[in-house]
C-alpha cells in the first residue's frame, strides 16, 4: 500500500444544512493530503441548502433519487475512485488525524473495514447529551459498537456506519447493498463482509464527534425506523436480532396487558408494578446525573427514554404485521 493511499469519504444527506458545514469544514482540516482524498456527497434530494454548501467547499455531488441511506452509499461507491472507502454522516465533525490514524490496520491483509468512536461534541444540545447516554446503554446490553468509548482494539460484527473505513477490495464484493431496507443497511453490508471472510475492527483512535438527535420529533423518527429496519434485518440475518430487541419490540403490548390483568387480578399488584416503573426510572435519572453531572441533561434522559421505548415498539409491532413494502426518505 502507499504512504499515502487515495480516500473516497462519501456522506448520504438530505436536508442537512444545519450541520453539513461543520462536518466538511472538519474534513478540509484533516491531516492527510488534500490531493489524496475525495468527498462524495449522495445527495436523497434536498430542499435545502445542502447541496450548495456541499458544492462550495468542493465536494462531488451525487443525485440519490431514492433517498435513503442505502442507495445513497451505494451511488456514492461506484463513483468512487478510491483505494479506501470511508462512509460517515453529516452531522459528524472528524478529527484531524481520522484518515491517517485509520491507515496502521490495513497492514493485516484480513482486516475488510474498521470503525472507531463516535464521541459527544462539546457543544451538543443537552437534549442530545441525553441521548447519547442512553444510547450508550443501549450498547452496553446489546453488545453493540454503536456508541462505546473503549480504548481497546476488538474484532467486531458490525461497524457504525458514521465512522466505518473499509478496503475498496473487500466493498467490491458486497456492493451494492441491499436498498430495500430502511435502516441497518450497513450492519448488512458488515455481516457480508463477514461472510467472506474479511475481519472488522473495533478501533479506538479513528474519531469523529457525532451530533444526536436534539429534539423529540427528531427522536422518535430515528428510533421508529431503526426498530423497522433491525426486523427488516433478522428476516435475512437472524443473528440480527437479539433479546433486548425482542423485549424492547412487545414492551408496549406486553406492558398494556399486563397493566390489566394485574388491575382485575388485585389493584394492589398494578401499584406495586407502578412504583416498581418508577423505582427504575429514579435509577436511570440518579444514573445519568452520576455520568453527566448536569441535572438539565438528566431531566431530559426520562422523557428521551419513553419516547426511544415507545418508537421502538410502535415501529416493531408495526413492521411485524404490516411490513413496509416502499422505504422512502433518511
Amino acid at each position: 500500500m502507499e504512504q499515502y493511499p487515495f480516500f473516497s469519504i462519501i456522506i448520504p444527506t438530505k436536508n442537512e444544512e444545519s450541520v453539513i458545514g461543520n462536518c466538511l469544514s472538519s474534513l478540509k482540516r484533516l491531516n492527510y493530503p488534500k490531493d489524496r482524498f475525495e468527498i462524495i456527497i449522495s445527495d436523497g434530494l434536498s430542499s435545502d441548502n445542502t447541496v450548495k454548501i456541499a458544492e462550495d467547499y468542493g465536494a462531488i455531488i451525487i443525485r440519490n433519487e431514492k433517498q435513503t441511506v442505502a442507495p445513497g452509499r451505494n451511488a456514492g461507491f461506484l463513483n468512487s475512485r478510491g483505494d479506501l472507502i470511508a462512509f460517515s454522516d453529516a452531522d459528524c465533525v472528524m478529527d484531524e488525524n481520522w484518515l491517517n490514524n485509520s491507515l496502521k490496520y490495513f497492514k493485516d491483509n484480513n482486516i475488510g473495514g474498521i470503525g472507531g468512536p463516535n464521541f459527544a461534541p462539546k457543544n451538543e444540545s443537552s437534549f442530545g447529551k441525553a441521548v447519547r447516554f442512553l444510547l450508550s446503554i443501549g450498547s452496553f446490553l446489546s453488545f453493540s459498537f454503536y456508541v462505546t468509548d473503549s480504548k481497546k482494539v476488538k474484532e467486531a460484527k458490525s461497524i457504525p456506519g458514521c465512522n466505518a473505513i473499509y478496503k475498496r477490495a473487500a466493498l467490491e464484493k458486497v456492493i451494492p447493498t441491499d436498498e430495500s431496507l430502511l435502516t441497518c443497511d450497513d450492519t448488512d453490508m458488515n455481516y457480508h463482509l463477514g461472510y467472506k471472510g474479511y475481519k472488522l475492527l473495533y478501533v479506538p483512535d479513528v474519531i469523529v464527534w457525532h451530533y444526536r438527535r436534539d429534539n423529540p420529533k427528531k427522536l422518535w423518527k430515528q428510533i421508529y425506523r431503526f426498530a423497522v429496519g433491525r426486523l427488516q434485518l433478522s428476516r435475512k440475518h437472524k443473528k440480527a436480532l437479539n433479546s433486548i430487541h425482542i423485549i424492547s419490540g412487545f414492551i408496549l403490548p406486553i406492558g398494556f396487558l399486563l397493566a390489566i390483568i394485574l388491575f382485575f387480578l388485585n389493584p394492589v399488584y398494578l401499584l406495586f408494578l407502578t412504583y416498581s416503573i418508577l423505582a427504575f426510572l429514579t435509577f436511570i435519572f440518579i444514573l445519568s446525573l452520576i455520568k453527566e453531572r448536569s441535572v438539565k441533561v438528566s431531566l431530559y434522559v426520562i422523557p428521551a427514554l419513553i419516547i426511544s421505548v415507545t418508537a421502538w415498539s410502535i415501529g416493531f409491532i408495526r413492521e411485524l404485521f404490516f411490513p413496509i413494502k416502499e422505504v422512502s426518505g433518511k
